[in-house]
């Protein structure tokens, strides 16, 4: 692999590694090296080279000091059984510093307001695709990656990374991924988790006994509070999840509230519904968005409601006559 790398390549990736792994990376220089990495095949390549060249290097830290030092002092040459392309890179790597940047994690916070969509490509290969009115927090770590849900939506395709693990926190529970796109859901306490591809686990939180954890599988979805699972894992429609990105909502035997929810991450808290039981009316159905009203309009075409207007532009859905 070492002879399909460029020296310039392998400088311009270490310069990019030393830049993240030091924990002072903006968002913006997070999404540069995004752009960076899709400009061409060579360049992910000798990212992917160099961050497994600090691997090499921060085992041989962990070494005891006397074998540390002698490390340290191997000659790196071109030609060896190393080769030119590791050796290069190794050389820049130790420059950074043994044992320094890889204890500094890289966070990003990252926020989208109500009707905005925003995709964010990490540099591991992972893409975020964030709904309207979302909050999350991404931590890299040497070891780990971490995502913290602290508001809204996100659709997560996971990049391969097998040496550190990919987690998402949300609700007071731990969604570990196994390779894998998934989409996780707030609203209020409750937390939806459906799987696109792959496979997850949903964990228990530290006080509840390990029969509280869920597997989720491709076409799967549960719902859950850090307290306990509020369903058991139900079949959807693999290919239907995550459709919001492109403006459909899908919805089985789910509580009209939960589509007000999310409509009104489109829209503003501009939908109300006032009545509980009509809020936990089940619906079945998949709904293509427009604008508001229009989107409102179909609403009441396809379910036994109708719409009051109310002061503001604000909107009330209450029960159709008969």
């Amino acid at each position: 692999m070492t002879g399909e790398i460029s020296e310039q390549a392998l400088r311009e990736a270490s310069d990019w590694f030393a830049r993240l792994d030091g924990g002072d990376a903006t968002a913006e220089e997070h999404l540069r090296l995004a752009d960076w990495l899709a400009l061409r095949p060579e360049h992910r390549r000798a990212y992917d080279y160099v961050c497994d060249t600090w691997r090499i290097s921060t085992d041989a830290y962990e070494l005891p000091a006397m074998q540390r030092k002698a490390v340290s002092h191997v000659p790196i040459r071109r030609g060896l059984a190393w080769g030119g392309g590791l050796a290069l890179a190794a050389a820049i790597v130790v420059a950074v510093g043994l044992g320094l940047r890889a204890q500094q994690p890289w966070i990003a916070q990252y926020r989208t307001a109500v009707g905005e969509i925003r995709t964010v490509p990490l540099s591991d290969g992972t893409t975020l695709a964030l709904n309207g009115a979302t909050a999350l927090t991404v931590k890299f770590t040497h070891g780990m990656r971490e995502v913290e849900l602290s508001a809204g939506e996100v659709f997560v395709t996971v990049g391969r990374d097998p040496a550190r693990p990919f987690q998402l926190h949300a609700g007071g529970r731990v969604i570990q991924d196994i390779g894998t796109a998934f989409d996780v859901d707030m609203k209020g306490q409750d937390v939806d988790v459906s799987v696109g591809e792959g496979t997850v686990m949903v964990s228990a939180p530290p006080e509840a006994p390990a029969t509280d954890r869920v597997t989720l599988r491709k076409g799967q979805t549960v719902t859950y509070t850090a307290n306990r699972i509020l369903s058991a894992p139900r079949a959807i429609a693999a290919q239907q999840v995550g459709t919001w990105q492109v403006g459909i909502l899908s919805y089985d035997q789910m509580p009209l509230e939960w589509l007000v929810a999310d409509l009104n991450r489109q829209f503003g808290d501009s939908i109300a519904v006032p009545d509980p039981g009509l809020a936990a009316m089940p619906v079945t159905l998949t709904l293509k968005l427009h604008d508001r009203d229009a989107t409102v309009a179909t609403l009441e075409k396809l379910l036994p409601i109708r719409a009051v207007a109310r002061s503001a532009g604000a909107v009330e859905l209450v029960r159709a006559q008969p």
